[in-house]
This record gives structure tokens, sequence and C-alpha cells, in this order.
């Protein structure tokens, strides 16, 4: 086959060879090259018209030449990335073809430049414009074959979207608030395939022919017949896929995404054990309790809703008090304003003053980190009245039983940090007191390994971190 023939086909039927397919990936980082070097060749072209930067003039052709050089290196380290297929026909056609374009229009601008070839007065802007058009186009292009093609306008307003042929934005859907109305495909599967799937199987990408997009598509299967087996998990490719271990050739999602998560494992395993049903009530289709809560949780409807609330903006005065006093304080979600309040790095001492002054932010701080702080038993009343608390760090502390007493108004708990105290087998009451603790870090502690090993028979689902002192 002669470079002709190479690059008039997208494909071949054969698998290529791993060399081959080595070369193509790297593509994505050789594509960069004509990009910059033709673009500050057009740079270069405008500036020159200056009179101290004429003699940049003399210099030109070299851009254009690299530019041509480095365009023809990336033609065919695609055309080798092509070969392995599951990329759309028509947007790889396009791009193919105008990448080729690129380097043919920058190989003319090459001899005109070094004056080998003359144009007309026009000829030069002309020539320049479709340079330059060709590799944003044929970037746009690429875009797609990697993101889909909708990456480019997804956010866009409407009216952008509009003129580029685009209908508006759908709706987004409404967030569940009540386990009751949630959808079985559309508020649990499909956002699944959303984050983890749909970047590298879809219209524009289908990698192993399979197309996650919808529930039609992923229906429809891949290259290798469906990829779900109504009742049966076990037999079905994209559980399998899913649960295999991540060095796995088959694993997916590939390419370094991130994995689907345990939780999400496991709704689409429930999800095919219930036949893959494409709507429907996730309530109306006989969720076990543990399914239930994972599904809650899974959706920020667990008995702890908190994070699901909206807060003002934190007091500035109250804010500029707290930093005079040493604290550190991090904005926790770019969405909301809850915060975390951090002491065990200053230099200052604690005082009742400071704690005082917490409660200004009472709804914002979830998060208090004060080990290392020196606060004592007395002070952990001033902590107890922080009731949006959800993780709290009393580390490297000679607080004792007695201040634990003070912390039992704090239902949003879900993390205490008791490492290196005073606390004793006597806060065997309190945790009961804690509807949402999920984690206690008891190491260096003065609990008992006995009392320790009776919690974790009590509360299975709290996770005990503990060491005894050495």
């Amino acid at each position: 086959m002669n470079l002709f023939d190479v690059l008039l086909n997208s494909g071949v039927a054969e698998r290529p060879s791993d060399f081959l397919i080595f070369l193509g990936r790297i593509h994505p980082l050789v594509v960069h090259l004509p990009i910059g070097f033709l673009l500050l060749a057009t740079l270069v072209e405008l500036v020159v018209r200056k009179p101290k930067f004429r003699p940049l003039k003399n210099y030109t052709h070299y851009l254009w030449g690299l530019g041509s050089i480095s365009a023809f290196v990336a033609v065919l380290f695609g055309y080798f990335l092509s070969l392995s297929g599951d990329y759309n026909e028509n947007t790889l056609f396009w791009h193919k073809w105008l990448g080729i374009a690129v380097f043919l229009f920058s190989l003319v601008c090459y001899f005109v430049y070094k004056k080998q070839w003359k144009l007309p007065f026009y000829g030069r802007p002309i020539l320049i414009s479709l340079v330059v058009f060709t590799i944003f186009y044929t970037g746009h292009l690429g875009g797609n074959l990697t993101h889909g093609s909708t990456y480019l306008l997804e956010y866009a307003p409407n009216v952008v979207r509009n003129l580029a042929g685009m209908p508006d934005k759908a709706v987004p859907r409404e967030k569940v608030t009540v386990l009751d109305s949630a959808d079985v495909y559309l508020d649990l599967i499909s956002p699944i395939m959303d984050r983890r799937c749909v970047s590298c199987h879809n219209d524009d990408k289908k990698k192993g022919d399979l197309d996650l997009t919808s529930y039609a598509n992923l229906a429809l299967g891949g290259e290798n017949g469906e990829v779900v087996v109504p009742g049966d998990p076990n037999t079905s490719d994209l559980y399998r896929r899913i649960t295999l271990p991540e060095t796995h050739d088959d694993f997916m999602p590939t390419e370094g995404k991130p994995p689907l998560s345990d939780d999400e494992v496991a709704i689409i395993s429930w999800w095919i054990q219930k036949n893959v049903p494409a709507e429907g009530y996730f309530t109306e289709m006989g969720p076990d309790e543990k399914m239930r809560d994972l599904v809650e949780k899974y959706l920020g409807l667990d008995k702890n809703n908190l994070l699901s609330q909206q807060v003002e903006v934190p007091n500035k005065a109250v804010v500029d008090s707290l930093l005079s006093y040493g604290f550190i304080l991090n904005q926790l979600m770019m969405d909301n304003h809850f915060l975390e309040a951090n002491f065990s790095l200053s230099e200052q001492e604690l005082n009742d003053q400071a704690l005082k002054t917490l409660f200004g932010l009472k709804d914002q701080i979830i998060w208090l980190n004060l080990s290392n702080s020196g606060i004592k038993n007395t002070h952990l009343e001033q902590v107890g009245q922080l009731e949006n608390l959800i993780k709290l760090n009393l580390g490297s502390n000679t607080i004792s039983d007695d201040g634990l007493a003070h912390l039992s108004q704090l239902q949003n708990l879900e993390s205490i940090n008791l490492y290196k105290t005073g606390v004793s087998d006597g806060l065997v009451w309190l945790i009961p007191k804690l509807p949402n603790l999920k984690r206690l870090y008891l190491s260096e502690s003065k609990v008992d390994s006995a009392t320790v090993a009776q919690l974790r028979k009590e509360y299975p689902d709290l996770k005990i971190v503990f060491e005894e002192k050495p």
C-alpha cells in the first residue's frame, strides 16, 4: 500500500500492529506542533508591517517549513490512530482531509515565502486565511472525535447553539428530593453512564461500536452483541468490564479515567437484576432496605441531608475576627458557603472568645479541626452548639469523657477524631446519641480494646480506627 492509499482510506479491516497503535497515540502530542508553528508564522506576517519587526520577514519561511513538516507528521500519526476504529466515519473523513489541507496549504506558504513561487498581491492573505480556518476547523472536528459532537457548544448560550443548527439546551432534570420520585434510568443509570462512559461511547466515538448516550442505543449493544443480559449481571459484558481489575485490558472505563465507585457498580448490578427497566420509579421495583439506603446516600437523600441545603454568605466581620484569632477558613463547595475552620496550625492560644466567635458562623461551619489546640473540657460546651458540624477533630488534646457530654446535640456529626486524648470507656453512651456517626478515631486514647471490640459488634456500619498505645 503506497502513501496515497494510506491517506485515501479511513481504515483497514485487519487490526493494526501494536507499534502502529503506539505511534497513533502520539498524535495528540505532535498535533500541537503545527498549530504553534503556523499560528506563529501568521502572527509574524501581521507584525512585520511595522518597521521595528521588519527583519523577522527573513525568517518567516522557516516557520512555514517547520509547520508543514510537523503537519505532515501529525497527519501520518493521526492516520495510524484512526486504524484503531471506533470513530464516526463522516467526522473522521473530514478531520483527515482537512488535516491534509493544513499540510498542503502550509507547504504552499513555505514555497511562497521562500520566494520560489509567486502569487498576486491578494494571494497571500487568502492563503493564510485558509491555513488559519483549516487549523481551527480541523481541531474542532478532532475535539468532536474525542469528546463527542456536542462538546464545544454543550454549554453555549441558546442563541449560539441555534446559529450552529443545534436545539436549545435541554431543561435540566430537577434534582431528586424524595426517594419515591427517583426514576430508575433517568436519575440513576443515565447519570452514571454520562459521567463514566459516554466520553468514549457516543455517536462520534463508538468504542467497540457501543453508544451509551441513551437507553435505546444501549439496548442495541456493541460489536460483540448485547452488553446487558436482563436479570443476569454476571453474564452481562457491561457489568463484567466495570468489575475487572483496573490493570485488565478489558476494564472499563479505559484510558486512565476514574473507575465507577462501589455504589455505582452496585446500582448497575441491581438494575440488571431487575431486568434493565427503561423507566419506572425506583421504590416501586422492590428494593431491599440495604439498596434503599445505598441509593438514598448516592442521591444525597440519606438521613443527613444538610449538604443539600443552601446557607448564606459568611459574615465578613466574623470571618475577619476568626482569622485574627488564628483560624484558617476554607470554603468546601463551589456552589455553597459551607466552611472548614482549622485551628490546628495556629501558633496562637485558643481562648473562650475565639470559640464564642465560631458561633457567628454556626450555619456555615461543617468541618472543625481543633487538634493539638489545647482545648479543654469546658470549651466543648461552645463546640456542642455548632449543630451543623459533620466532621470534628479533637485529637492530641487533654479532653476526657466529661467534655464529650457537651457533644450529644451534634445530630449531623459523621466523623469525630479522639486520637491521643483522655477519653475512655465512658464514651460508649455518646455513640447512640449521634445517629449519623460513620467514623470514630480512638487510637492512643484510654479506651480499652475490649470496649472497641464490643462497639464494632454493636455498630457494624461504624468505622472505628483504633490502635492501642505502644
